[in-house]
């Protein structure tokens, strides 16, 4: 039977497998009219409604007059209405009409058709499927207008065949698995380009934000007629940005705007100062911030900052914003508030770096190696209407910083203040007690009851790890054991890259400060989260002098310490790829005319650029100190 409806030319090829186990592929070319084949029989069927079916090697696949087409394997196509089960086109294609410019083909929504008449018999072997090499995996804060896909080199077993096509598609993806295509392209030219959002169809509107998706794609040969597709590659996911990108874009300084009223700064002021070198927890009052024009009345405001950095609101304090703070004058549970993804802001006065760059020049690293680290961004801070100065906006850990990270953030967190080791003498004595230098992040909370599932808020998770991990016996008994409590991995990665920055004010080193261990719920590990980098890139550490418990009983054991020195070896290695004295001179013309005009800063502008040329001439010879201490260790 026929189908009518507007002329078109497709190829259709059908994929078979013979007696003797062989690939055969029966392709033709029809114009104008659609019918089935069966490649085993040559029979041709199909229907007056639009609608036929198929099967190939077990895949079937079915198409309708809606404006969606199906077909089997090899069929060089795109889709630009229907979504596809994945778990039913590892050796599929769907498409509709198709265009072509540049060697980018997109899809159009014309009349539906699968179908073959006549036939040809070729053999060919399927390429290698292909590896999606950008976005890195796990990628997350994808601005979907600056996603570039990468993928890897084409390999094919049969001698002399060339990459003729290629495909990619983005699907909707829920806990790994993929739910809905939402955008597709194909290549037509033989090459390997980097593609945008821009060069293939969004089927389903924009990607949305705070979103979970996958690309997978796959490569055809260059055989023509008998040309076959690739297995999919495995799907690569990230995650769009909510919209905080622009929050932490350090192309700009941005000004934010604190209003305190009077009776909100005289108790914030007298919080402002810790008593001493300990865990010291402060109140929230209210306020008002604005950013560009959005105002957000009745925030809570706080200072921040420990004895070394902690000032009062007669000097550059350090602030933390919560947008959804519970006001105790105000009845019931506060609205959720969220400005560009964000509920919570911290501006950091930057006191104790001259140079006011380290934040900004540090966190990015522990990113690149996959260690959950903050964003952070020059800000102008102004208080009541006056320029308080520059500021550095650092993304507060929290649990939307967790679900950066984590598939799960209903783990539990717990903070480590002040020669405060993961030791049980540091355990309060009740599960529910924060008398200790080890404090959780998140209480119980009637406005915010954990999901069925979530860590407990309280300390009993954070007991057993450190008994877990004070049980284990030295040596063998202790490496590789606690890989099995903490990712390990990474634990090295941070002891590795904080030995390399000389971030001694942190877990492993001397003062036992500024870090979080959490609990990933999934994998039943712990994590060492490091902040408080403002005092990097300036001392002269030794990575294997250290002093925290996790990383000195590594130290007394020859294969973790091997394992150590490897990864220390391993980043320092990659120094020179991170291009750190450019990113330092960019930092420091962007900042400086706003350091100059800073009115509570506590060094001269002449300290700052100072500050400047000594970082620098860190960056340039840090590398040859660190092999100097691996040679002195035997590394």
């Amino acid at each position: 039977m026929r189908i009518s409806g507007r002329s078109f030319s497709l190829l259709v090829a059908l994929s078979s497998v013979n007696g003797c186990g062989d690939s055969v592929q029966v392709v033709t070319e029809t114009s104008g009219t659609a019918s089935t084949t069966d490649p085993s029989t040559g029979t041709s069927t199909g229907t007056s409604t639009g609608t036929s079916t198929g099967t190939s090697a077990g895949v079937e696949s079915s198409s309708s007059s809606s404006g969606t087409t199906s077909s089997t394997t090899g069929a060089i196509t795109t889709t630009g209405s229907s979504s596809t089960d994945p778990s039913t086109t590892a050796d599929a294609s769907t498409s509709s009409d198709t265009t072509t410019t540049g060697g980018v083909m997109t899809a159009t929504t014309d009349a539906s058709t699968t179908g073959t008449t006549g036939g040809m018999v070729c053999t060919n072997t399927p390429p290698a499927a292909p590896t999606v090499t950008e976005p890195v995996a796990g990628l997350i804060d994808v601005i979907p207008a600056k996603l570039q896909i990468k993928t890897s080199a084409f390999v094919d077993p049969d001698p002399g065949d060339a990459l003729g096509a290629v495909e990619v598609e983005i699907w909707r993806s829920k806990k790994g698995v993929l739910t809905e295509r939402v955008w597709h392209v194909q290549v037509l030219d033989g090459t390997l380009p980097t593609l945008t959002l821009a060069d293939g169809v969004l089927e389903k509107g924009p990607l949305l934000e705070w979103t979970d998706y996958a690309i997978r794609a796959r490569y055809r040969d260059d055989q023509g007629d008998c040309g076959l597709f690739s297995p999919w590659s495995a799907a690569r996911e990230f995650r769009t940005d909510d919209g905080s990108s622009v929050l932490f874009d350090e192309s700009v300084v941005r000004d934010f705007y604190l209003e305190i009223p009077p009776e909100s700064w005289a108790p914030i002021n007298a919080q402002a100062k810790p008593p001493g070198c300990v865990p010291f927890q402060r109140n929230y009052y209210t306020g008002t911030l604005t950013y560009e024009g959005q105002v957000f009345a009745g925030v809570g405001i706080k200072t921040k900052g420990g004895c070394g950095s902690a000032r009062d609101l007669s000097g550059k304090a350090s602030f933390v914003v919560n947008l959804e703070w519970d006001d105790p004058q105000v009845p019931g549970c506060p609205a959720p508030r969220r400005l560009l993804g964000e509920n919570h802001f911290t501006f950091n006065n930057g006191v104790q770096d001259k140079s006011a760059t380290h934040e900004r020049l540090a966190y990015p690293i522990y990113r690149s190696l996959g260690l959950p680290a903050p964003r952070a961004a020059s800000v102008r801070l102004f208080v009541n209407g006056q320029l308080w100065g520059l500021y550095t906006h650092v993304e507060t850990i929290d649990r939307r910083f967790l679900a950066r990270w984590y598939p799960n953030n209903d783990g539990m967190l717990y903070e480590g203040t002040y020669w405060c080791d993961l030791i049980s003498a540091n355990l309060p004595p009740t599960d529910f007690d924060d008398s200790k230098c080890l404090t959780r992040e998140f209480s119980p909370d009637a406005c915010n009851v954990p999901p069925p599932g979530a860590d407990p808020e309280d300390y009993s998770l954070l007991r057993a790890m450190i008994l877990e991990v004070e049980a284990l016996p030295p040596g063998d008994g202790y490496y590789p054991p606690i890989t099995n409590i903490f990712d390990f991995d990474r634990f090295l990665t941070t002891w590795a890259l904080e030995g390399i920055i000389s971030h001694w004010d942190n877990y492993t080193f001397n003062i036992k400060n500024n870090y979080r261990v959490y609990h990933d719920i999934p994998t039943d590990k712990w994590t060492l989260i490091s902040t408080g980098v403002d005092q990097t890139f300036k001392q002269n550490t030794d990575p294997f002098v250290v002093s925290g418990t996790i990383a000195s009983r590594c130290m007394s054991h020859k294969p973790c310490a091997d394992a150590f020195a490897a990864k220390l070896g391993e980043l320092k290695n990659k120094w020179p790829t991170w291009d750190l004295a450019t990113r330092a001179e960019a930092i420091y013309q962007q900042i400086a005319p706003h350091v100059m005009a800073d009115p509570r800063k506590e060094y001269t502008y002449t300290t700052f650029v100072n500050e400047h040329t000594a970082l620098l001439n860190y960056l340039k010879n840090r590398p040859a100190q660190v092999t100097n201490f691996m040679t002195q260790h035997g590394y």
